[in-house]
């Protein structure tokens, strides 16, 4: 059938295969006769099984990479959950970390990912003439004054935020709107400013 007779017959070449299909309501799975999608996807003898096996290098990044999401805790706060965990879903949910304060949560949602990846930044242990070298990638890209473990520390996780763009919408959310104006006057100034 050329493209011309496709039109004619009410054809959309977005239509796979140009295969002209009625509309359909989209079933519900309370839908009689559908069976509802299981609550587990592996079976609990092949989760044992691995169990009882060696984690791999990446088993470490895969169990903090999320995604996160925060919501409130019945015994109060707010819950930070994985995505698919929730007390609506089960009363046995156990949260990673709880917070008086959304804000906190959401800022912990944001840098959980980045506690279970290698660390970009790292800080050398003997100092040279400007004074401990700080390495990414095992390259010298700078260098501390002091041993200074927690700055170096912040800036990875700052890295992990910025490397993922759902961590950094946790922290844009966990900012609030009157931060984020002043972010946005902040922005623009310096995008107008000359490089230095």
């Amino acid at each position: 059938m050329h493209s011309n007779e496709h039109r004619e017959k009410g054809y959309h070449p977005s239509e796979a295969a140009f295969v002209k299909r009625p509309v359909q309501a989209e079933a519900s799975s309370s839908t009689p006769g559908r069976p509802s999608p299981p609550d587990r996807t592996f079976a609990p003898e092949f989760l044992a099984y691995l169990t009882e096996r060696d984690e791999p290098a990446t088993a470490a990044e895969a169990d903090t990479a999320g995604p996160w999401h925060v919501e409130r805790d019945p015994k109060g706060g707010w819950a930070v959950l994985r995505q698919g965990e929730s007390f609506e879903k089960s009363t046995r949910t156990i949260p990673t970390a709880t917070f008086e304060r959304r804000e906190s949560a959401l800022l912990a949602s944001a840098a959980l990912p980045g506690t279970g990846r290698d660390q970009r930044f790292r800080l050398a242990s003997e100092l040279d003439d400007r004074g401990h070298p700080i390495l990414q990638d095992g390259q010298v890209v700078g260098h501390s004054e002091f041993f200074w473990e927690a700055l170096i520390d912040a800036v990875n996780v700052l890295d992990a935020i910025l490397a993922s763009p759902r961590a950094f919408a946790l922290l844009v959310d966990a900012a609030g709107g009157l931060a984020l104006e002043h972010v946005e006057k902040i922005v623009v100034r310096r995008l107008k400013e000359p490089e230095e």
